[in-house]
């Protein structure tokens, strides 16, 4: 099994918080998220997507690493980001880690939020790392490190989220509803190094805000 970070498009990382994220065994570039990673000095094992946004002097140096190279047409019913996530899921992970493809255009961010929480990668832990913020897709129980006094958000992703706990805060849950009409889990913070979150029914994106 194979910890995999998948790069997309959008907004930049820094190459420091790419840094922190430790090493993949494997990487996959979604289109221009093989700039984001190429930035970083970070090698693209697999590169999937139209190849309409990567940027000519990138896609020259993938050339010339041998990477491998999965093109698509256009004229596709997925984005670049899920036909990344394909890749990862059949490279069996351990772990999926996406890096950008925060902000920019807020269809494209809908839609990002909408992959990353699949449920086709609901056996492994996946994480989402932007430049101020990091978050966790949670179902049934996860921990997730972070420092006193950081602000976080719960999302539910895909329906409702049932059951669900938050320790460690300084608005604990228990047993509570997170609906798509309510802000019930919007700006808690966190009170210790890390947050204990679990959910019984669904799934939750836990967005921790490291700017705040």
């Amino acid at each position: 099994m194979a910890v995999i970070h998948v790069f997309a498009g959008g907004h930049p990382v820094s190459p420091d918080r790419i840094d922190g994220l430790g090493p993949a065994d494997l990487v996959v570039a979604a289109d221009s998220g093989a700039d984001l990673a190429a930035a970083a000095d970070v090698a693209v094992d697999i590169l999937v997507g139209d190849l309409d946004s990567i940027s000519r002097g990138t896609l020259e140096r993938v050339f010339d690493d041998g990477t491998a190279i999965e093109a698509h047409s256009p004229d596709k019913d997925a984005t670049d980001l899920e036909l990344a996530l394909e890749v990862a899921l059949r490279n069996d992970p351990s772990e999926v880690v996406f890096v950008g493809g925060g902000h920019g255009r807020l269809d494209h961010l809908l839609g990002n939020v909408g992959i990353i929480g699949s449920p086709a990668a609901g056996h492994v832990p996946v994480s989402w790392v932007m430049e101020r913020e990091t978050a966790y897709v949670v179902r049934g129980g996860r921990s997730i490190p972070t420092t006193p006094g950081e602000v976080f958000s719960l999302i539910p992703i895909g329906s409702e989220a049932r059951g669900v706990h938050v320790r460690h805060a300084r608005w604990p849950l228990r047993d509570a509803s997170l609906l798509f009409h309510s802000s019930l889990g919007i700006s808690n913070v966190a009170l210790e190094k890390e947050v204990e979150i679990e959910v019984a029914e669904g799934a939750v994106l836990a967005i921790f805000n490291h700017s705040l």
